[in-house]
């Protein structure tokens, strides 16, 4: 079954997030964004739950973009649990959030996916995306930035 995440799905997210990123954020922090994605009508988290398990989560952001004259919707993250792989449950998440970006009158369906994640970007290719952009990041180290 696919439904939206709830406040008391905080611990779940937070252990899927982390095991997608490999580390563990400061919890604090991390229950606060939660709640502030709960609360957005720009967001909506998808989770996949089977006999009571949460077995995979799907974040979507709904924004309006100049550049595309329309509202996007964008994969934020998709993560299915180890051991849950390869079952469809990826499948159903990106097929719920792809009919929840049509009813929202999105004009584009996007995700971003670090480059080691090949296995991602075969699912994604297979669901009918196309590879069309290259991102640039930079990480910001607040403490080395000098304030005027």
């Amino acid at each position: 079954m696919i439904r939206k995440a709830v406040p008391e799905d905080a611990d779940i997210v937070y252990q899927l997030i982390s095991d997608l990123e490999e580390c563990e954020f400061p919890e604090s922090e991390f229950r606060q964004i939660f709640d502030e994605i709960l609360n957005s009508s720009h967001h909506c988290i998808f989770l996949y739950e089977n006999n009571s398990e949460v077995m995979g989560l799907l974040h979507l952001r709904l924004e309006n973009q100049l550049h595309h004259c329309g509202k996007t919707a964008e994969i934020m993250e998709l993560i299915i649990k180890d051991g849950h792989r390869s079952e469809g449950i990826g499948g159903s998440l990106f097929n719920a959030a792809s009919e929840y970006a049509v009813k929202q009158k999105c004009v584009i369906f996007e995700v971003t996916s670090n480059r080691k994640r090949t296995d991602a970007h075969r699912f994604y290719q297979k669901n009918s995306m196309e590879l069309t952009h290259y991102k640039f990041t930079r990480n910001i180290n607040t403490e080395s930035i000098a304030l005027e």
